[in-house]
């Protein structure tokens, strides 16, 4: 499994290819494409040969999935989000306009929408999806066996937002609480910053060493 970031809009997201290998023809995905200027991605995708078969979405707002429609119209592979998203989705280019200041076309709705449980795979490597609202109320992870996108879940140390609209601190508690189950071997690739482990974030992270304290109470 390969996985390769890349550093988009002006608000620092990350944006992942996920693929089976890097040779030419290998399956890959596209996760969180959240700018309207992604040459860079694309180059690569195209240099390597890569075989793109779908976008994954960790959650909806604007800087995670405004390029979707720049991705569907290039490669034709279908978007995935949460369905607790929906509406998140639906005015991603309105919130482009608030806290870029410049336009953003509206994005096309999703072609399909995902559930906690459902599986991906990639290769050798099946993702589950794991429901965890708090950011966003459609909020999710991607987890293999290896590796997990958290998206604006869990970062390097912190957490993702609870001030926003449609954020909620107590769901986003219940998520914690719940991702203590992951393993400490699980490489973390969040949603902006750089990647972490299970381990450190488990022995270091604030928000994840009280959720622990709560979860033993």
């Amino acid at each position: 499994m390969e996985i390769c970031r890349f550093v988009v809009s002006p608000i620092q997201a990350n944006c992942y290819i996920l693929a089976e290998s890097l040779e030419r023809g290998a399956k890959a995905v596209i996760v969180d494409p959240g700018d309207i200027h992604l040459d860079p991605v694309f180059q690569f995708i195209d240099e390597t040969g890569l075989r793109l078969v779908a976008n994954w979405n960790t959650h909806a707002h604007f800087d995670h999935i405004i390029g979707a429609d720049l991705v569907r119209e290039r490669y034709g592979i279908p978007s995935y989000v949460h369905i607790d998203d929906a509406e998140v989705w639906k005015h991603a280019h309105e919130a482009h306009q608030t806290f870029i200041g410049t336009p953003a076309p509206a994005v096309r709705e999703p072609d399909q929408y995902v559930h906690d449980g459902d599986t991906f795979t990639i290769g050798d490597e099946t993702f589950t999806v794991w429901h965890t609202p708090g950011h966003s109320p459609g909020s999710v992870c991607f987890v293999g066996s290896s590796l997990v996108l958290s998206g604006d879940t869990l970062f390097a140390g912190t957490v993702g937002r609870t001030d926003l609209d449609g954020s909620s601190p107590e769901d986003m508690e219940r998520s914690l609480e719940r991702i203590l189950a992951w393993s400490d071997d699980l490489a973390i690739y969040p949603g902006h910053g750089h990647s972490t482990n299970m381990r450190t974030e488990r022995a270091n992270n604030r928000f994840l060493v009280a959720a622990a304290k709560r979860d033993h109470a």
